[in-house]
């Protein structure tokens, strides 16, 4: 549990020859119980990952590239046919494009060649769909040489589904420069790529360019943040939600060779880093992660213990249940206060909650790992109050009050008289001790009258019909007294006040027998302005 205060501050494209050919293996717990020195000490960092092999891997290098129309989407050197031919770079063969259907348990199919109009004597690599499923973005080698990727967009023939025309290059495409791992926005109007030009910080960078309606572009530019470094990042991928960017970095704090990180948008880019730990990371490369589900998705891997060069496996992710639990009180008096009005705002100033706080003031939310959170709490007669906190994914439960000042009481002018107008205030019964959520309105009070130092005040109080004449009329004296006592104690001159007691005299609501809310009514106590 973490305890917090007010105002707290709380796709994949792989070109072939930039990792080495090792083998993948399953995770197991007694896997990293065993692992290496390295792996131990980058740690779980909170994450809780299962992987498992899926049902298409071969002896050639498998690697994941996304998701179309409900189907998975991969490159795979495996050999078609005997005469297939081999790129002499990796002496095996040409990498195609492979469509599976998605099982009922997120394995995988059997993988059909997706497209023959794409499929040539040439290495493609990972593949990135529009929504509707009509613009393809896709890599292939450039010409004369098997190593060095471009980016190309095709579209949909209207008239014969799976056909793919208008094949044509991205004007960005640089001579001798790889251009690869496209990743398009679920909106499409932002298209993720990495590249080795030679703007990038060294290596391969992940840049970002506008894709506008008429279908020209922006300005390419890196992506936003602290995702770059000096070394190599591949294969950005968002979210299911789009909040997050997934990628793979030789960079950052790892465990060797490229590692999968994942970064929150927020109004300044990708700033905050975070490796996905030891569950999902290994000392070999983890790359191509495509997420299917919140929870579910794919990675691609030359871990130890796989059938080939590179394997696909699918990955589960185990997460807590994650809260936000506070108390609204009053700034001054910590009182709790009910009916208070609580909103939960995320990282991009979405309301993502609503609440209001019960008779002790508690609220409470459901909570997601790895935001920034704003706490905006507002009642009839207070000003807004805020508190602002982050989350990470290890704590269960987030403890943060929200408090909130009052407003000055209101003046209200009548043809009869001018007084100062708040709630009733409350007394213990048959007392004059004031009850301490009565003493917020008495601050409202202290309020009015520090700003309006000329006005003088007469504290008149009454009683219901119930008890004796006399007694009553004793009791509402030593109520007003009290009363002005406590003004007096928060600053205010003795000389600008006056007490009276008129016990059941001047009734509100005249009745008999009264209900228990009209004596309510007639027990009051008044601030009436005295006039010169």
């Amino acid at each position: 549990m973490t305890k917090l205060t007010s105002l707290t501050l709380a796709t994949a494209f792989f070109t072939v020859s930039s990792v080495l050919a090792q083998a993948p293996y399953e995770i197991t717990e007694d896997l990293f119980n065993d692992s290496n020195a390295i792996v131990a000490d980058l740690g779980d960092n909170g994450f809780k990952f299962e992987a498992l092999t899926t049902g298409i891997n071969s002896k050639y290098a498998d690697y994941g590239a996304g998701l179309f129309m409900d189907k998975f989407i991969s490159f795979s050197a495996r050999k078609i046919g005997a005469l297939a031919k081999k790129d002499p770079a990796t002496n095996e063969p040409f990498t195609k494009l492979y469509c599976s259907d998605i099982l009922e348990n997120y394995d995988l199919a059997r993988p059909l060649l997706f497209s023959s109009l794409l499929n040539k004597n040439e290495n493609l690599g990972s593949v990135s769909f529009s929504q509707d499923g009509n613009t393809l973005f896709f890599t292939k080698n450039a010409e004369g040489s098997t190593q060095t990727f471009q980016l190309y967009k095709t579209v949909m023939d209207p008239n014969t589904a799976g056909r793919w025309m208008d094949i044509t290059p991205v004007p960005f495409n640089m001579e001798g420069y790889s251009i690869e791992n496209p990743h398009l926005s679920k909106d499409g109007t932002k298209l993720f790529f990495s590249s080795n030009m030679p703007s990038s910080k060294g290596g391969f960078d992940i840049y970002q360019v506008d894709v506008k309606e008429d279908g020209t572009y922006g300005e390419v530019t890196p992506v936003a943040g602290a995702v770059n470094t000096e070394m190599d990042e591949k294969f950005p991928h968002l979210s299911v939600d789009q909040k997050f960017l997934f990628f793979s970095s030789k960079g950052h704090e790892n465990a060797g060779g490229f590692d999968v990180f994942k970064s929150r948008r927020t109004q300044q880019g990708y700033v905050t880093i975070i490796n996905l730990g030891n569950t999902i990371n290994t000392e070999q490369d983890e790359i191509a992660f495509v997420p299917a589900t919140e929870l579910i998705g794919y990675i691609t891997s030359n871990r130890e213990g796989g059938d080939g060069n590179f394997d696909i496996y699918r990955i589960t992710e185990y997460v807590i249940s994650q809260e936000v639990k506070g108390t609204a009180r009053d700034f001054e008096t910590g009182t709790p206060l009910e009916g208070v009005e609580v909103s939960l705002i995320d990282t991009d100033g979405t309301e993502v909650g609503k609440a209001v706080s019960d008779e002790k003031g508690v609220y409470s939310f459901p909570i997601s790992s790895f935001e920034y959170y704003t706490v905006v709490s507002s009642k009839e007669g207070y000003l807004k109050g805020s508190t602002i906190f982050n989350t990470d994914n290890k704590t269960k439960l987030y403890e943060t009050d929200v408090t909130l000042k009052t407003k000055p009481a209101p003046i209200i002018e009548t043809a009869e008289k001018s007084y100062i107008q708040i709630d009733n205030i409350f007394f213990d019964y048959n007392s004059a001790a004031i009850k301490s959520v009565s003493t917020i309105n008495l601050n409202k009070v202290v309020q009015t009258m520090n700003a309006n130092p000329e006005i003088k005040v007469t504290l008149d109080a009454h009683s219901d019909f119930r008890g004796n004449d006399n007694y009553n009329l004793e009791l509402s004296e030593q109520r007003a007294a009290a009363a002005m006592e406590y003004l007096i104690g928060k600053g205010i001159s003795r000389d600008r006040l006056l007490s009276k007691g008129y016990g059941e005299s001047k009734p509100l609501v005249n009745c008999s027998p009264c209900t228990e809310e009209q004596h309510e009514t007639n027990r009051r106590i008044e601030f009436n302005i005295i006039k010169d």
